[in-house]
């Protein structure tokens, strides 16, 4: 995930180097969206919400666990993860 937001990052910036500053203004801003997203959403977020949750975070219901045939996870009285208290 990262090394591809990088990979556009790179294809924007040059985009932005162009002389026409219609197209220059939307890559500068593309490239600044993905830069972002890829450190901010995916390197602070997202791990940090998934420890915030903590065993919800991994909630299966009942209608998408009959497609793998998965028990569904139960409702409430779960068990804490190894770990917690």
């Amino acid at each position: 995930m990262t090394s591809s937001a990088l990979i556009l990052f790179l294809a924007f910036g040059s985009l932005a180097s162009g002389p026409e500053t219609t197209i220059t203004i939307f890559a500068t801003g593309l490239a600044a969206g993905i830069l972002l997203g890829a450190t901010v959403v995916r390197a602070r977020l997202v791990p940090s919400l998934t420890m915030l949750f903590g065993r919800w975070h991994w909630w299966l219901p009942r209608m998408p666990a009959r497609v793998p045939r998965l028990e569904p996870s139960p409702a409430t009285g779960a068990e804490p993860v190894a770990g917690e208290t």
